[in-house]
C-alpha cells in the first residue's frame, strides 16, 4: 500500500462500492485493476473495510482466489475461504471466511478489473450477491468515460508518489544504490513478531530501483531486480536476522555497516538504511540505500593502525598496549584468570646510538623486534613497543609464575644472539620487569608501573629479569616524595649551584663556568641531580627551578665580574623552557637587576630539546640571541640533528657528548666522530666544547685537533662558589698559565 499525497476524488466509484457492501452484508469490498509487473498483482481502486475506506495499495495474485478468474467470470466461495486459499494474506487480514468477485474488461484500464467482496461469516441469498456484482460491473462499464479521469488520477498520484519522492530523495542526490519496495499486501504491525518476520521477508516487493543497487545485490539489470524481496537478496540466514533487527529499530535503521564478501572471496564494506513507512497499523513501504563504503573503511583501518601502531617495527605501541592491558583486567576479573606483563628495556642501546648513530639504532630495533616476535610466539606472548629502546611483553594467560620465567629465558636467549647489522655483528641485552596479574594489582596504570619498577630493579642488579615485589617500590616512592618537595626545596633555599670550569685547551686559561643545581635534603641529604632533574622536566615545577638558578648563576657572575673576574657563565634550560614565552623577559629583568652582560650568559639546550617542536624552538632561539645571549647545544651527537640543520639555527656553541669524549682512548670510531664534529663545527663558525674530559691523553688529543674549549674532571669537578673562587686564585692558575712546564709544555709533550 501506498500512501498518496490526496485520495482521488471517486465518489461515483466509492458510492457504487458501498452501496454493494451494504446490500450484501460484506465487511470489506474492493474494485482494483489487474497488473504485471513487478510481479502479477491487483492494485486497488477504491477499498473499503469496517465502513472506512482505505488507502489504496497492492496485494499479490499468487495464492489469491482471483489468480486464474478468467475476465467476466464470477466466484463465489460461500465458506472456508481462508482454509481453501490459506496463501491469500488478504483473507487472513480482513479476516475473512467468505469471499466474492467479479471480473470485467473496461478498455480505459487497459487490462482487466475486479470486484471483490470479504465476509466474516457466510453471506446471504448467493445469487443477490451475483445480481450486486453483476450490476457494480455493468455500471464501471457504463460510467468508464466518467470514471476515467478519476482512475487515471489515482494511477498518476501513485506514480507521483514513488517516483517523485523516490527520485529526488533518494536517486538524484545519492550516488549510492536505492531501492523503493512495496510491501503487497500492507501488513498489520501487531501481528505476533515471527509472523511480521515472514510477512516483511516474503512480501516487501522492489518496484523502483537504480542500477547501483541492482549491481550491489548480483541483479543484471534493474528489471532483473523488480520484484524482489527482503529474502531474495539476504538469502535464508540474513533475512530473518536483518529484518527482526529492522523490526526492533521501529523500521528505522540508518548508515548502518556491515561486511560482504563475494564469490571470490573479496571483501566488500557497505553502509546500509532502511526506513519503514507505517500508516493506520500498516507497514506500506520502505526506502532502501546502500553505500560502498569499502575505500572509507580502508582509510580508517589505516589511520586505525597508525594510531595503535609503531611505524618503525610495525608492532603495536603504548595506545594499544594500555587498551590491550585494560580489556584483559575486564576479562579475567570475570573468568578469574591471571596474566602476566613484562617491560624490557635493551642494555646497552644508547651506546651502539651514540657511537653506529640512529640508522643503525633503528636497523637494531627493527631487528630486536622481528626476532622476539617470532621467537616469543610458542609462549603465547605478545609484543609492543613504549618508545626509544623500550618494549612490553604480555602473556594473556599465565597458569603458572613458572611459564613466565621460561618465557623470560627465552627472550634472553634471543638477545644474547649477535644481530648483524651493515656486517658488524652486536650484541644486545636487555633488563626485562614482570608483573602479575591479579596478584600485585588490578588496576592497568598500576600494573604499567609495577612492572616499569621491577624492570629498573633488574637492570640495577644486572639480572635478565626480576619480579615485582614491594619493597622494590621503596624508591619509586622515593622519587615522588622527592618531586612533590621539590617547590618548597625553592623557597627554604634547600638548593645551591656547583660551578664547573670550562678552560681553553690551547692555553689552559679559564674561559667560564657551567652552573649546576644541587639539592642539599634535610632528611635525605645531598641529593644527585640525575634524581630530581628528569622528574622536574616533565613537570611545571622546572619553570620556577630554573628561573632560580637563572637568577642565583646571573648574581654569582656579577660578583666575580665586579671582582674583575669575567668570564661567561652558562645555564642549562629544559625543552619546557624553551617553549616558555616569558623565559626572555624573565632573564633580561635578571641581567639589567645584577648588571651582568648578556654577551657573558650562555644557554645550554639539549639536542632533543631542540628537535621537540623545532619551529617554535627556532622563534624563541632567535628572539635569545637577539638580547645578546649566547646558545650552546649540549650533548651533541645523542639526538636525530645535524650539523647542517643546526647551522640554521641561532646556535654559538657545539658541546661534544662526553661518551665519543671518553670513548677515544680505546675506540678510534669515536676519536673520528669528535674530529668530524670539531671539524664541520667550525665550517659552521661554532666554537667546540669536549665534556668529560678526565685524563691527559684525552686533552691532549683534543688540541691536535683544534678543539676550542674542555670541561671535566680531569680540570676541576663542580665547586660551590667559594671553593670556585678560591680556584681561581692566581696562585692556583699560575702553572696552568705557564708555557714554561706548565699546561702547555705537559700537553706536547
Amino acid at each position: 500500500m501506498v500512501v498518496m499525497p490526496e485520495q482521488a476524488d471517486t465518489s461515483v466509484l466509492a458510492a457504487a462500492l458501498e452501496r454493494v457492501a451494504l446490500a450484501s452484508g460484506a465487511q470489506s469490498a474492493l474494485v482494483g485493476e489487474y497488473l504485471a509487473k513487478p510481479v502479477p498483482r491487483i492494485r486497488t481502486l477504491h477499498c473499503i473495510s469496517q465502513g472506512k475506506p482505505l488507502l489504496n495499495f497492492s496485494f499479490p495474485l499468487r495464492g489469491d482466489p482471483a489468480e486464474h478468474l478468467p475476465p467476466k467470470s464470477l466466484k463465489i466461495l460461500p465458506k472456508d475461504a481462508s482454509e481453501l486459499f490459506p496463501d491469500c494474506l488478504l483473507l487472513q487480514d480482513f479476516g475473512a471466511n467468505a469471499y466474492a468477485a467479479r471480473t470485467f474488461s473496461v478498455d480505459g484500464l487497459g487490462s482487466n478489473g475486479i470486484v471483490c467482496l470479504y465476509w466474516h461469516g457466510t453471506p446471504g441469498d448467493i445469487k443477490h450477491v451475483e445480481a450486486l456484482l453483476a450490476e457494480f460491473a455493468r455500471l464501471f462499464v457504463k460510467q468508464s468515460e466518467t470514471l476515467q479521469h478519476d482512475i487515471e488520477r489515482v494511477r498518476a498520484e501513485h506514480e507521483s508518489f514513488v517516483h517523485t519522492e523516490f527520485f529526488r530523495e533518494y536517486v538524484l542526490d545519492n550516488p549510492g544504490g536505492v531501492s523503493f519496495s512495496e510491501f503487497i499486501p500492507p501488513i498489520p504491525v501487531d501481528l505476533p513478531e515471527e509472523v511480521l518476520i515472514q510477512r516483511v521477508m516474503h512480501t516487501g516487493m522492489v518496484v523502483e530501483c537504480n542500477k547501483a543497487i541492482a549491481r550491489m545485490y548480483g541483479y543484471e539489470s534493474t528489471e532483473a531486480m523488480l520484484g524482489a524481496t527482503p529474502f531474495d537478496v539476504n538469502g535464508p540466514e540474513k533475512a530473518p536476522r536483518n529484518v527482526a533487527y529492522w523490526l526492533r529499530t521501529g523500521y528505522n535503521i540508518r548508515d548502518a555497516e556491515s561486511q560482504a564478501v563475494d564469490a571470490n572471496g573479496n571483501v566488500t564494506w557497505i553502509s546500509g538504511t532502511v526506513v519503514g513507512k507505517v500508516v493506520d497499523g500498516r507497514l506500506l513501504h520502505f526506502w532502501t540505500k546502500r553505500s560502498d563504503i569499502t575505500d572509507r573503511k580502508r582509510y580508517e583501518a589505516a589511520i586505525q593502525h597508525k594510531a595503535h601502531h609503531d611505524p618503525l617495527t610495525g608492532l603495536p605501541n603504548r595506545y594499544w598496549f594500555q587498551e590491550r592491558i585494560e580489556a584483559l583486567v575486564k576479562d579475567h576479573a570475570a573468568r578469574g584468570k591471571q596474566f602476566c606483563m613484562g617491560l624490557l628495556d635493551l642494555n646497552g642501546f644508547k651506546e651502539v646510538n651514540d657511537t653506529l648513530g640512529h640508522v643503525v639504532g633503528d636497523r637494531i630495533l627493527e631487528a630486536v623486534a622481528v626476532r622476539l616476535l617470532k621467537g616469543l610466539k610458542p609462549h603465547g606472548a605478545e609484543m609492543a613497543r613504549l618508545g626509544g629502546d623500550e618494549f612490553a611483553i604480555l602473556m594473556p594467560e599465565v597458569p603458572d609464575p613458572l611459564n613466565a620465567e621460561a618465557m623470560a629465558r627465552t627472550l634472553q636467549q634471543l638477545l644474547t644472539q649477535y644481530f648483524t647489522i651493515e656486517d658488524m655483528q652486536l650484541s644486545i641485552g636487555g633488563s626485562l620487569g614482570l608483573v602479575l596479574y591479579p596478584a600485585w594489582s588490578d588496576d592497568a596504570e598500576d600494573l604499567l608501573r609495577m612492572a616499569d619498577v621491577a624492570m629498573y630493579a633488574a637492570k640495577k642488579e644486572g639480572h635478565p629479569f626480576c619480579w615485582y615485589q614491594p619493597e622494590l617500590d621503596q624508591h619509586s616512592r622515593r622519587r615522588l616524595s622527592l618531586l612533590s618537595s621539590l617547590r618548597p626545596a625553592i623557597d627554604n633555599n634547600e638548593l645551591f649551584l656547583a660551578y664547573q670550569p670550562k678552560i681553553d685547551v690551547f692555553d689552559g686559561s679559564l674561559h667560564g663556568f657551567e652552573a649546576l643545581v644541587r639539592w642539599r635534603h634535610p632528611v635525605h641529604g645531598l641529593i644527585p641531580p640525575n634524581d630530581f632533574i628528569p622528574f622536574a622536566e616533565t613537570n611545571e615545577v622546572i619553570r620556577p627551578l630554573t628561573r632560580w638558578v637563572l637568577d642565583q648563576a646571573i648574581a654569582q657572575g656579577a660578583r666575580w665580574l665586579a671582582a674583575g673576574r669575567r668570564m661567561t657563565m652558562a645555564v642549562n634550560v629544559s625543552v619546557r623552557n624553551l617553549h616558555d614565552e616569558e623565559l626572555g623577559s624573565y632573564i633580561a629583568d635578571c641581567l639589567n637587576r645584577h648588571h651582568f652582560p648578556a654577551e657573558l650568559l650562555e644557554l645550554e639546550v639539549t639536542e632533543s630539546a631542540l628537535m621537540t617542536r623545532p619551529a617554535q624552538a627556532m622563534s624563541n632561539l632567535q628572539s635569545l640571541r637577539a638580547q645578546g645571549l649566547s646558545i650552546a647545544i649540549d650533548d651533541f651527537g645523542t639526538g636525530y640533528s645535524s650539523l647542517a640543520y643546526l647551522a640554521r639555527l641561532p646556535v654559538t656553541t657545539l658541546k661534544v657528548d662526553q661518551a665519543f669524549v671518553q670513548g677515544m682512548a680505546h675506540s678510534k670510531a669515536d676519536e673520528q666522530i669528535v674530529r668530524a664534529i670539531i671539524g664541520l663545527a667550525h665550517q659552521c663558525q661554532l666554537t667546540v666544547v669536549a665534556e668529560g674530559v678526565e685524563d691527559a691523553d684525552t686533552l691532549r688529543a683534543l688540541l691536535q685537533m683544534g678543539c676550542d674549549l674542555a670541561q671535566g674532571y680531569l680540570i676541576a669537578r663542580p665547586m660551590e662558589a667559594e671553593a670556585a673562587g678560591d680556584w681561581m686564585m692566581p696562585a692556583a692558575l699560575a702553572d696552568a698559565a705557564s708555557e714554561d712546564g706548565g699546561y702547555i709544555a705537559r700537553l706536547r709533550g
